[in-house]
């Protein structure tokens, strides 16, 4: 038996397909879930966000969020004002620079040339300078993801080893406070930060290109972390940092799995050319992608029994006369209920079988009045696995799938696929997806094994 492929090898297999399909509109949020179940992050954003804080200075960057916090305190007693003067009348009194030429158009339009008005002007220093708005947007984001995405892992950091930044306790030579903890007071106490109001400011692409050429250090690092932020946010990674997103953010190591079967998605979606993608259903996070072409329309789950279909037999579903397996199964299930409801006082599930397959696409079909018909579907099923016996499980399950799979309308639970045809792929087709195996496993049957590097023949 040979070892798994190690994730280095997945990550370098994806890393070009994540951020091209990120910006074709593919939603990979049942992925990220289920890397990320603790944190809750349902979304790719706030995966996003959460690589943009864990950034660092490397070969391919000067300067990332860890550097820049790490450095903040020291340069942020240097903020960059503007002074400007201001005219204000008094009456007896003189404060700051008068005026005469001012003050004596003032006391002669009091109709009293000898009243003493005074006008003055006194210096302000200005904040809300650009380089300044700039610097508190940044702040104010890595302020939100801190508070927002990643607050359950900063209270708790166990399981979170690739947080370590942010949840690092100093020792008592340091004697300061963990990173999360200073930047949040750092933010909130600030008399100079408190003075400058981004609320109702924009900051457009040309101020933070114009702040990119400041003399200042801090204010250039501001721009281009702020610049980072908003190219993440529109989903417009490099090679670079979908590797470092994926490496770092997305998988801890016992969801490797979940690695894996990205890399299937995407090489499933690799065999459709010339797709513009888009989501229908934003409630639905299974749904991977949704397209169309002249005839059919195509949808893509993951880990998901998709829209239209049903993958689970109810005992209300057979009928059984003869002596034999499925009649006392039957009645195996049926006594079962009675004795649970009786004696245990809960409810007996009357499932005979059911399951939720890794990867399913739905091949549909107009059928009037806006409803869509299953035509075909595919069913891939995923095992991160050189195990042979494992390889095997998996390949029985992709066969219950292929055989039990029904239409979920209320009008046609019927199988998909027809009793002559059962697993003869008309309409069901199938691929048990694995990793690196020593024994050759292609054939030229429709239900295939295909291993990890090899490519998916066209599906539906």
């Amino acid at each position: 038996m040979t070892n798994r492929t190690d994730t280095e090898r997945i990550v370098d297999a994806i890393k070009a397909d994540f951020h091209t399909y990120l910006r074709k509109g593919v939603r990979i949020e049942s992925v990220v879930g289920e890397a990320h179940a603790d944190l809750d992050i349902v979304d790719v954003d706030s995966l996003l966000k959460i690589h943009f804080v864990l950034t660092q200075s490397n070969e391919n960057r000067d300067v990332g969020v860890v550097d820049f916090v790490d450095r903040l305190s020291d340069r942020i007693r240097r903020l960059k004002t503007e002074t400007a003067g201001q005219r204000e009348d008094f009456h007896g009194e003189i404060r700051g620079h008068v005026d005469w030429h001012a003050s004596a158009k003032r006391r002669s339009r009091s109709g009293n040339p000898t009243e003493p008005w005074f006008v003055c002007v006194q210096q302000e220093r200005h904040f809300n300078i650009e380089e300044n708005l700039v610097l508190k947007r940044l702040l104010t984001v890595i302020r939100d993801i801190l508070e927002n995405e990643l607050q359950p892992a900063l209270e708790d950091p166990s399981g979170y080893e690739w947080l370590d930044y942010w949840h690092h306790q100093p020792n008592e030579a340091e004697r300061n406070e963990p990173p999360h903890e200073r930047l949040l007071r750092l933010y909130e106490n600030n008399v100079y930060l408190q003075r400058i109001d981004v609320e109702d400011t924009e900051i457009t692409p040309r101020m933070i290109e114009s702040v990119k050429r400041s003399r200042s250090e801090l204010y250039r690092d501001a721009a281009v972390l702020l610049d980072l932020y908003r190219r993440l946010m529109r989903h417009r990674l490099s090679d670079e940092e979908t590797h470092e997103l994926l490496n770092h953010t997305m998988i801890r190591p016992e969801e490797e799995s979940t690695l894996f079967e990205l890399y299937w998605i995407f090489r499933l979606l690799n065999t459709f050319e010339d797709v513009s993608y888009r989501v229908i259903r934003e409630d639905n996070p299974a749904l991977i992608a949704s397209w169309e072409d002249d005839s059919f329309v195509y949808r893509l789950y993951h880990d998901s029994t998709g829209e239209h279909l049903s993958f689970h037999e109810d005992l209300s579903d057979i009928e059984v006369d003869e002596d034999g397996y499925l009649y006392r199964t039957q009645k195996i299930l049926e006594k079962w209920q009675d004795l649970s409801d009786s004696l245990l006082d809960r409810g007996g599930s009357d499932t005979l079988w059911g399951g939720r397959p890794d990867i399913v696409l739905e091949k549909l079909a107009p059928a009037g009045d806006d409803t869509l018909r299953v035509e075909q579907v595919f069913i891939g099923e995923v095992k991160y696995t050189s195990n042979v016996d494992y390889v095997a499980t998996g390949l029985r399950e992709l066969l219950e799938y292929m055989a039990f799979v029904r239409r979920a309308t209320a009008d046609d639970n019927d199988y998909l696929e027809e009793r002559g045809s059962v697993l003869q792929s008309q309409n069901v087709k199938g691929l048990l997806f694995i990793d690196q195996l020593e024994t050759d496993t292609s054939s030229p049957e429709d239900i295939s094994i295909l291993q990890f590097g090899g490519d998916i023949p066209s599906v539906l």
